[in-house]
């Protein structure tokens, strides 16, 4: 679940990000001898986006020399998610230069992404 600790009403830009993540098993980061950390409102951040053009495209407006470079579902939930939640760092899910990420805790990211593939494979391959 995103991070509710407002009274705002949940993004769409997090189940969208979730959906296709889950269809491309897999989503896109920010890297440049390392992923690239940000910070929000005192909370640092990793950020995430569905596609390669949105990440090109903050990468862009916040002027980094970080490229946007694919993450698989497997290295994401097995590696990088891991190496967040030991070092207090939250999942920036689809920022924009116009809008905050969605922040989520890494563990919530990681069920949420198990979820999501559960459910397009059941919509792929039916019921098992």
């Amino acid at each position: 679940m995103p991070d509710m600790s407002s009274n705002q009403a949940p993004d769409p830009r997090y189940d969208d990000f979730l959906e296709l993540a889950a269809k491309w098993e897999g989503f896109w980061g920010l890297y440049h001898h390392g992923w690239l950390l940000h910070t929000s409102d005192g909370q640092t951040f990793c950020p995430v986006f569905a596609n390669r053009e949105d990440a090109q495209s903050w990468g862009a407006s916040i002027q980094t020399n970080h490229i946007p470079v694919p993450i698989t579902l497997i290295d994401a939930i097995e590696h990088i998610v891991p190496d967040w939640r030991e070092n207090g760092i939250m999942a920036g899910v689809s920022p924009t230069p116009a809008l905050a990420p969605v922040l989520v805790a890494p563990g919530d990211l990681s069920a949420d992404l198990l979820g999501a593939l559960k459910t397009a494979m059941t919509k792929q391959f039916g019921r098992t």
